[in-house]
């Protein structure tokens, strides 16, 4: 995660874009939280658990909206809680959750630094002719 410059998410049911942010001390990528039923959903993907592609787990955590407390992650919300990326579609995502559905795109912006030497090594060969007298 150190070399992502940025990350976006691009949602293939309208093509809207949003940008995700980082918070300290996380390996996650946050999405904005949004309201599904009665539970506020914070979605993040998350670099400490990849598959096997090294593509990151999209994780759900479930709060109350009225009080801002974690809900348990039971029946729907644990089933809704990983969400892996699909096979072979590199990072796109299909989230669901009750009647909500999800299905984005993850772009990243990588930034490297590339350190290189250059040796330059040159020969000269010269010849020297005397005149003669003639």
């Amino acid at each position: 995660m150190k070399n992502i410059e940025s990350a976006k998410v691009i949602f293939l049911d309208g093509n809207q874009e949003q940008e995700l942010c980082t918070r300290p001390n996380s390996n996650c990528h946050f999405f904005d939280e949004f309201q599904a039923g009665q539970d506020t959903v914070q979605l993040r993907l998350d670099w400490g658990d990849l598959d096997a592609n090294g593509f990151p787990t999209l994780d759900a955590d479930f709060f109350r909206s009225d009080k801002r407390k974690k809900r348990k992650l039971k029946g729907k919300r644990r089933e809704s809680h990983h969400t892996n990326a699909i096979a072979n579609e590199g990072r796109t995502y299909e989230w669901e959750f009750e009647e909500y559905k999800l299905k984005f795109v993850v772009v990243l912006v990588f930034s490297i630094s590339i350190t290189d030497t250059v040796t330059v090594s040159d020969s000269c060969i010269s010849e020297v002719i005397r005149a003669s007298k003639s």
